[in-house]
């Protein structure tokens, strides 16, 4: 266990795999959470004509 963690934080190829790692992650977790989030706020299309808005 000794020589993994030596490995992966001792060398640059170490670094590397936790590097690439951390972004595959990073990724993942964010595809998920976009999906979630589609469903949540469903997109309703373009607004009509005298819909109230906000800025305008």
């Amino acid at each position: 266990m000794d020589a993994f963690f030596s490995f992966l934080f001792g060398t640059r190829e170490g670094v590397a795999v936790l590097f690439i790692a951390g972004v595959a992650i990073f990724a993942i977790v964010a595809f998920v959470l976009e999906k979630r989030t589609h469903k949540i706020y469903v997109d309703r299309g373009p607004s009509e004509d005298g819909d109230d808005d906000f800025w305008g």
